[in-house]
């Protein structure tokens, strides 16, 4: 069984929300109001972080299933140039290049990186920089480093982590990559032997770490949250006193009603019982949305008003209704930009994918709309 773990952020710890069952979701139709794929809060573009895309199942796609791309079509699919083109040209402010470092760092000390692979990553952020997208790169997928079977102790890669992290503040340097132009994130979706406590070690590690490489002391460092990433994990995040809301960015990442945005998924234990699963926009179902928003921002009202952003959100294109998807991506969409939050969508051309890389063209019924709201 595959498994995308940027996806299932939701499975181990209790669903927040239910959702609505119904095997005839075809003939559910969408209630959500249509000022919802208008720019209904008037969400400010230029600033921050705005409205971005996951570079997802390109770099962080393992080794052994085939390297770069091959979560993408199952044989490999590298990243083009000519997609940030078309990222850009659609309106997107921003890219996340998730990247599997692990893969291809020594196993020893110094833990030295695979030369052509770091290449391979500055290649494609240069592209995305070239066409003026901010970059947002991390170490995705280090799942040696949570898995409770894996040989090596937690301190081993730990240790790991932090020589990964040296070795790519001394590459990307603010000389080539200025520091409002690339992002650092430090660890996508800590879980299992990262516990909340472990990652609020390593955050004051790699903080301390990018802080007093030269150059790098005014880079911006996104921080997510354990136990997967989800909103949840806010409340046990515990930030050192070099971060503030000017260096700092905190995301979160978000796919309720998990019954939904899933249903269906390969890489998830009974998701087929959730086929059919509708989301059409009910009261009920919007308040649950914002319950968990307002939630984010009452925490981040309470612990320093740093800069928010939903680094992952979205539902699986090949199983979901077609407006329904549309509905539910427009409304968290709308929802994040009415509280100011930033946000990059999962993914740009696999299983959720916005860009159909078949016909090379946008998924218009995501794109004009849900994720580029037209004009009032």
């Amino acid at each position: 069984m595959r498994f995308y773990f940027s996806y299932i952020i939701l499975l181990v710890y209790p669903l927040l929300t239910a959702c609505e069952n119904n095997s005839n979701s075809k003939d559910t139709p969408v209630i959500l109001d249509d000022s919802y794929y208008t720019d209904l809060y008037n969400f400010d573009q230029t600033a921050n972080l705005g409205r971005g895309i996951n570079m997802g199942n390109f770099l962080e796609s393992p080794v052994a299933a085939g390297g770069e791309g091959a979560w993408v079509n199952g044989t490999g699919y590298p990243i083009q140039q000519h997609f940030f083109t078309e990222i850009k040209n659609a309106g997107f402010k921003t890219v996340r290049i998730p990247i599997r470092w692990s893969d291809y760092t020594g196993d020893t000390a110094p833990y030295e990186i695979d030369t052509t692979f770091l290449n391979r990553v500055k290649t494609v952020a240069d592209w995305a920089l070239d066409e003026d997208l901010i970059v947002v790169i991390n170490v995705h997928h280090y799942v040696e480093m949570m898995d409770s079977d894996d040989p090596h102790d937690l301190s081993y890669h730990k240790t790991r982590l932090h020589n990964i992290w040296d070795q790519i503040c001394e590459v990307f340097t603010v000389n080539r990559y200025p520091v409002d132009s690339l992002y650092f994130e430090l660890l996508n979706e800590p879980n299992d032997r990262v516990t909340y406590d472990e990652w609020n070690g390593i955050i004051a590690d790699l903080t301390f770490l990018i802080r007093s490489t030269e150059g790098q002391m005014n880079r911006k460092i996104v921080i997510g949250t354990a136990n997967w990433g989800g909103v949840q994990g806010l409340q046990k995040l515990k930030l050192p006193a070099e971060c503030n809301n000017s260096n700092t960015i905190i995301t979160y990442h978000y796919y309720e009603p998990f019954h939904f945005t899933h249903q269906g998924a390969s890489w998830v234990d009974g998701s087929d019982d959730w086929l059919g699963t509708s989301w059409t926009g009910t009261s009920a179902q919007q308040q649950k949305v914002t319950d968990h928003f307002d939630d984010v921002v009452a925490w981040n009202n309470d612990n320093g008003n740093y800069q928010l952003w939903m680094g992952e959100f979205g539902a699986l294109s090949q199983t979901t209704e077609n407006d329904q998807q549309r509905a539910w991506t427009a409304f968290v969409a709308r929802e994040a930009e009415s509280r100011g939050i930033a946000w990059a969508y999962w993914e740009f051309c696999a299983g959720f994918g916005a860009y159909n890389r078949i016909t090379g063209q946008w998924r218009e019924y995501l794109l004009a709309g849900p994720l580029i709201p037209v004009s009032k």
